[in-house]
């Protein structure tokens, strides 16, 4: 028999299947576009994309606490989720701020109070609620993103 502490609990199983569907997810990389034929809106979420997996990669590198910003994490997930015309949920969003539940919950909570992304309770279950980027957040995600594209391109002008 196992012993208790490798068998996981069915939140834990949980918790782990949800995070298995945000990684594979995160995994589509291939737009099927060539780059010479790529839109604005086509590079502002490969970037997004490139700039959460590089966080992450960092987080498997270096001691992850030393540059948490999940709040940043969330914005960045909210983005690209926009972007692909997916719902995201505040478990799944949790999962992609790469910090614990409670922390993650605190953060949405402070997005939410200063305008940057709203809930939205889901139609089939009154237990879960959805999450999405405000207009003015995803404006300024938008800005953001271009102004990265920009410092990109100067620096390496054939991207």
């Amino acid at each position: 028999m196992t012993p208790r502490r490798f068998r996981p609990s069915q939140a834990e199983l949980r918790e782990m299947a949800e995070k298995l569907l945000h990684w594979s997810n995160e995994l589509e990389r291939d737009f099927g576009i060539k780059p010479g034929e790529r839109g604005i809106g086509d590079r502002l979420l490969a970037i997004a994309m490139k700039y959460y997996r590089v966080r992450r990669l960092r987080d498997g590198q270096l001691p992850p606490d030393l540059f948490g910003e999940p709040a940043w994490d969330m914005l960045l997930d909210l983005y690209i989720n926009t972007r692909r015309g997916r719902l995201v949920s505040i478990t799944s969003l949790c999962i992609a701020s790469a910090v614990p539940a409670t922390t993650a919950l605190r953060h949405i909570s402070l997005l939410e109070e200063r305008g940057l992304l709203q809930k939205i309770p889901a139609k089939h279950d009154r237990r879960v609620s959805y999450v999405e980027l405000t207009e003015h957040a995803y404006q300024a995600m938008e800005c953001h993103l271009a102004d990265v594209a920009q410092h990109l391109h100067d620096l390496i002008p054939d991207l």
